[in-house]
């Protein structure tokens, strides 16, 4: 039987042996930085050591290595799913680098950096760290926390810092320190340098912002070396968004070139101060999308961004590249064109793959609902499951959409090339209710249109003392600025001079307008009791002259749609003249008496423009009557922000096709104020460009005509003691004729 003692003192002898030999591993394969004519250089075992890095969490050494990659990062050392110890071990093997993150907690997880009991505990469990690694010979430098300046208020946490870069001096004097800062802010730079003195070096993690990189540098007078230990494709939080706010992804190619574009635009110009960077992310994580920052697909494929980091990495191109994404559209629109369907119908999609061979290509397609997450600076996001059944049709490139269920989703296409290549992209889409009118329901094949009133500053349709009208070459301006933007098909509001001046002109200077023709209708009832602004009863002598005005009113609209036949596509007879609250009651029957009179003396169709409700409650006697029925939907007047604004136009559409549900319908007003005094933050510019591109979206897949409201601001409507009154304030244009920021975006 041994010795015990003999045999403890053995081991003790072995284990003390086994660490000196670490230790002098450590001691004689240093990491330093030096400055040489040409700039900072990072040596390692004296010798220039240039980092072709990535960040990498789980094991994926092997094929990191054999794209030419010789360096990653790390996150953390505490992880139940990450063995730090085997990682190292294997990176050693292969001859990789380590870049070891020390996990400190942000104070956007709750930390208090005036908490010194907290700072002390934390700093002794990053000295455990240091003592458990720093002689392991994979190790390249301690990166000191990551991000910590996201979302954070107190600049003590960077004296916790330089605590901890002071301990690692103490106890490894051969590892660099640095700490990874979140974007290039100047006031963040400055507080670093300030009290984290004792750092080698700082690291930067900019994504779009790499670009400005070179700028801000300069704009704090940074002359030091630096590390960029996050880079790669823009980040969601830098990417256009819909206008529900999904944020558009770049394609996997499109990715590639932002990769490309950085390391030579960016970072080998800067190669002085520049001692190494880390691609992210050599893996794949969930965040907004499963694909967003991933190198590699869920599904354990390379993508084209990896080729071009091989390029980069080695100085040539791998003999097998992955597929190259030209395009996906989903029902003909691509990711940046707010796409909405209807839920419940079918939509095509169609992804488009350059490769030298298309033959063996696999497609994959699925849909999931938009990530609601609201997490920053890449916390844990919840893996989100696929839609069942939203992939009706697929076959190769091409799939067909489905789903039942109103929301916010996405559209995911990935391409596999059997070789552990793949390409991907992904479109974000709206699913909104609705119906779909025969092609020939829409007014003159238009989908967008607009109400027209060319009243400017101190004019002004008849009030009772007649009318100021604009000029003919104000007219004329007008309409050449509605064709400039796009706009064929306008509404007229009744057959005065002031709109035979428009017909005229069309006519004489050949534009391409075509016009609803409005026929207005005084009151022929008072509806003080209903009317909020009739204080009084209307005389029955003033009500029966209107009656005789309004016979007028349809003659002379009968006789403009027939002497402008070309123009006049369609006619509408009387504006809100029936809904309770108008001050320009009609009854329902002398209504039905106008529209037959002006049916059976013209060719082209005619219609009422009435308020949602209305047309729901009482409309079917009337909507016999019509060619079609003509509807009015303001959702910002009834209290609905612009979240609402589409879904609650669907809404009011939707009740009235199910009350009416065999006569045919356009929306003959809707629109969204620009300024209001009556709806506050609800109004506004971005609000209105919001409406308008998803209500065009909408009624495009419906084969509804839009009137959106209005074409001009109206200075002349409302209250003119009160400027900032909503009536005043519905234009796509300013009353100067300067346009809004809704067709300066189209």
């Amino acid at each position: 039987m041994p010795n015990i003692l003999s045999l403890l003192t053995s081991m003790m002898i072995l284990t003390v042996l086994a660490v000196t030999a670490t230790a002098a591993h450590a001691a004689s394969n240093p990491v330093e930085i030096v400055r040489g004519d040409s700039g900072y250089e990072l040596l390692r075992g004296g010798e220039p050591y240039t980092v072709r890095g990535a960040g990498m969490v789980y094991d994926d050494l092997e094929a990191f290595v054999a794209r030419g990659g010789n360096s990653i990062r790390t996150w953390t050392t505490r992880a139940d799913e990450l063995d730090i110890p085997a990682l190292l071990d294997q990176a050693h093997a292969l001859g990789v680098t380590v870049a070891l993150n020390l996990p400190m907690v942000p104070e956007r997880h709750g930390f208090d950096y005036d908490d010194a009991e907290a700072v002390a505990a934390q700093l002794e469990a990053m000295r455990a760290d240091v003592l458990k690694y720093r002689d392991h010979p994979a190790l390249l430098l301690w990166i000191i926390g990551n991000e910590l300046n996201h979302s954070y208020t107190n600049p003590r946490v960077w004296e916790a810092v330089n605590d901890v870069a002071l301990m690692i001096r103490e106890l490894d004097p051969y590892h660099p320190t640095t700490t990874a800062i979140a974007g290039i802010r100047a006031e963040v730079i400055e507080a670093v340098l300030e009290r984290a003195p004792a750092l080698d070096f700082l690291s930067f993690q900019v994504y779009g912002n790499l670009f400005r990189l070179p700028d801000a540098l300069a704009g704090v007078s940074f002359d030091q070396p630096f590390m960029v230990t996050e880079w790669g494709t823009l980040g969601w939080w830098e990417m256009e968004s819909t206008t529900w706010g999904a944020p558009v992804e770049l394609t996997s190619s499109e990715k590639a070139e932002v990769f490309r574009r950085a390391q030579r635009e960016v970072l080998t110009p800067l190669q002085s101060q520049l001692i190494g960077s880390y691609a992210f992310f050599w893996g794949q994580k969930q965040e907004r999308t499963p694909t967003w920052f991933g190198l590699i697909t869920p599904e354990g494929e390379q993508t084209e961004a990896i080729d071009v980091l091989e390029t980069l990495w080695t100085g040539e191109r791998p003999q097998q590249r992955a597929p190259r994404v030209e395009s996906l559209t989903l029902a003909g629109h691509t990711s940046r064109e707010n796409v909405i369907v209807l839920a419940g119908q079918s939509f095509p999609a169609h992804f488009v793959i350059a490769h030298d061979d298309l033959d063996r290509l696999d497609y994959h397609w699925e849909v999931k609902p938009e990530s609601g997450a609201t997490e920053v600076g890449g916390d844990y996001e919840t893996y989100i499951p696929g839609v069942d059944g939203a992939i009706t049709e697929a076959d190769g490139a091409r799939a067909s959409v489905r789903v039942d269920e109103r929301g916010a989703y996405r559209l995911f296409a990935r391409v596999s090339d059997g070789n552990g290549r793949a390409a991907h992209a992904n479109i974000p889409f709206l699913v909104e209710d609705g119906f779909v009118q025969a092609p020939d329901a829409l007014i003159a094949g238009e989908v967008m249109a607009v109400a027209y009133s060319g009243f400017r500053e101190g004019q002004h349709p008849d009030r009772g003392d007649g009318a100021v009208n604009p000029s003919r070459e104000e007219i004329l301006e007008d309409l050449e600025i509605l064709v400039e933007h796009g706009f064929r098909l306008i509404r007229l509001y009744d057959s005065g001079e002031n709109s035979r001046q428009v017909l005229e002109l069309i006519r004489e200077h050949e534009l391409p307008i075509q016009v609803m023709l409005g026929l207005w209708l005084r009151a022929e009832l008072s509806n003080h009791e209903g009317c909020p602004w009739l204080d009084e009863p209307i005389p029955e002598q003033e009500l029966a002259a209107n009656r005789i005005e309004n016979e007028r009113e349809i003659e002379r609209g009968v006789e403009l749609a027939r002497a402008f036949e070309d123009v006049v596509v369609s006619v509408n007879v009387g504006n809100e003249a029936l809904v309770d609250w108008t001050d320009h009651l009609v009854p329902l029957e002398r209504v039905i008496g106008y529209v037959r009179q002006v049916r059976g003396a013209i060719s082209q169709s005619v219609t009422v423009a009435e308020n949602y409700e209305w047309w729901i409650r009482d409309g079917a006697p009337l909507a016999a009557e019509l060619d079609f029925i003509g509807v009015h939907t303001y959702p910002v007047w009834e209290e609905r922000g612009i979240d609402e604004g589409l879904s609650y136009t669907v809404e009011n559409l939707m009740a009235v096709r199910q009350a009416l549900p065999d006569v045919p319908m356009a929306v003959l007003e809707a629109g969204w104020a620009t300024t209001a005094s009556e709806f506050g933050d609800r109004a506004g510019e971005a609000q209105q460009l919001r409406y308008y591109r998803e209500l065009k979206q909408w009624a495009r897949l419906a084969n509804v005509t839009v009137f959106f409201f209005s074409a001009f601001d109206e200075p002349w409507k409302g209250d003119p003691n009160n400027p900032l009154g909503a009536e005043k304030h519905w234009g796509l244009f300013f009353e100067d004729r300067t346009p809004k920021r809704v067709l300066l975006a189209e």
